[in-house]
């Protein structure tokens, strides 16, 4: 029980920087991200706060017609970190009884490299000319995208046209005053908590002691998570083009169902690896993969940027603020309770994230909109749109009926 208290405590601080998003998103997702997030020094709330403020940081840099591929590149992060943290975690590199203080301080080194780029990396072009910093906005513009041109206000343009206007956020609550908005956020967030009990927090801190459970082979064990991090990279590389041609709502939905029914293989393998069958570790190294498959190439990916497309832009702080909170709830929840169950009913443990996963899929096939095409729409004619009354305006998402879901 005290390992999994110590596994998921990292969840509560990480859920405190959520609840800040809303008040500190004024000072810019990249001072927020790059500078002011470095000198925090409790993990957890860095965790938080990092969430929260890297895909709105990436929504107001990427370009509109290669958002969710971009995007993607968060969730390859994520998995190189993991990856660098599990090589510097086996035994023979910081994991040890005598070097664990380095493991521990370790990070504090990256967070120097980050405010040390902090001052070499401009702030975001929106941001600035949000401020009316319009000198400075001309300069980040030619950072960022490398555009020349002897006319400043053809160089702004040329930016409005290729990146979305990203404008004042709203607070969670006006947001969820907003009908049409709350829908928004409340997708995001099942989406964000299906992400979460389809296994993947747990895969990540638990996968030692799942595979020992099984008798995998135990010279292998310890190398696994870094392993399994880098094969999450390449399993991701796929996924950078089927955002895009195949649009977020069935790449989500299939890989969901991929993920339970690998979940439900777990399960199976686990309890035929009680009955000391010996090529019961190896179907659930199987299994194990298979829910890789399944969650790299979709539910991982989508679910980090998806909150922030469900609601309109004046809302993405607030969504992916929500859609965060929830993720880390969803967090504590599964790595404080997996362990134990795990060691008293052995594999029904994986029912955890079978049956919450299972009733998520089914409400996000019934509700979820496909929002790939929203770059084809004027954020300005949106917000117009809605201010003439709800008779005109849908709800945000691609709900027009005569435009392929692709699906």
């Amino acid at each position: 029980m005290f390992r999994s208290l110590t596994v998921s405590s990292q969840g509560v601080g990480a859920l405190i920087g959520c609840l800040m998003v809303g008040p500190i998103s004024k000072l810019g997702a990249k001072h927020v991200l790059m500078c002011w997030n470095n000198v925090i020094l409790i993990a957890g709330v860095y965790t938080g706060l990092a969430c929260a403020f890297a895909p709105l940081y990436l929504q107001q840099i990427i370009p509109k017609n290669i958002k969710g591929s971009m995007s993607c590149f968060l969730h390859i992060a994520v998995c190189f970190g993991s990856s660098l943290g599990a090589i510097f975690s086996l035994p023979f590199m910081f994991g040890s009884d005598t070097t664990w203080p380095i493991l521990v301080v370790l990070p504090a080194a990256f967070g120097i490299v980050m405010l040390g780029a902090s001052y070499l990396i401009p702030d975001t072009p929106n941001n600035l000319l949000q401020m009316g910093r319009y000198t400075e906005a001309i300069e980040s513009i030619k950072f960022y995208y490398d555009i020349e041109d002897s006319d400043e206000d053809e160089i702004i343009k040329e930016y409005w046209d290729m990146v979305p206007e990203m404008p004042e956020q709203l607070s969670l609550c006006s947001a969820f005053m907003n009908s049409s908005i709350r829908r928004g956020i409340l997708l995001g967030m099942i989406v964000s908590a299906t992400q979460i009990f389809s296994g993947s927090m747990v895969s990540i801190s638990y996968s030692t002691e799942m595979f020992t459970a099984v008798s995998f082979i135990d010279s292998l064990v310890p190398f696994l998570p870094a392993l399994g991090s880098i094969i999450s990279i390449l399993l991701t590389i796929p996924a950078l083009r089927w955002v895009e041609t195949r649009g977020r709502r069935p790449l989500l939905l299939k890989t969901l169902m991929f993920c339970i029914a690998a979940n439900v293989f777990l399960l199976i393998f686990t309890l035929l690896s009680g009955e000391r069958s010996g090529w019961a570790s190896w179907g659930f190294a199987a299994a194990f993969f298979m829910y890789g498959i399944g969650y790299n190439l979709g539910v991982g990916p989508v679910a980090y940027f998806l909150p922030a497309e469900l609601v309109p832009p004046e809302a993405a702080s607030a969504s992916l603020g929500a859609a965060v909170a929830v993720n880390w709830v969803c967090t504590i929840t599964t790595t404080l309770f997996y362990y134990p169950l795990s060691k008293l009913v052995g594999g029904w443990s994986y029912l955890i994230f079978i049956i919450p996963t299972s009733l998520f899929s089914m409400i996000l096939w019934r509700l979820l909109p496909e929002t790939k095409f929203h770059y084809k729409i004027d954020p300005l004619e949106i917000r117009l749109l809605t201010d003439l009354g709800p008779s005109i305006a849908p709800n945000y998402g691609t709900l027009d009926l005569d435009e392929p879901t692709l699906f």
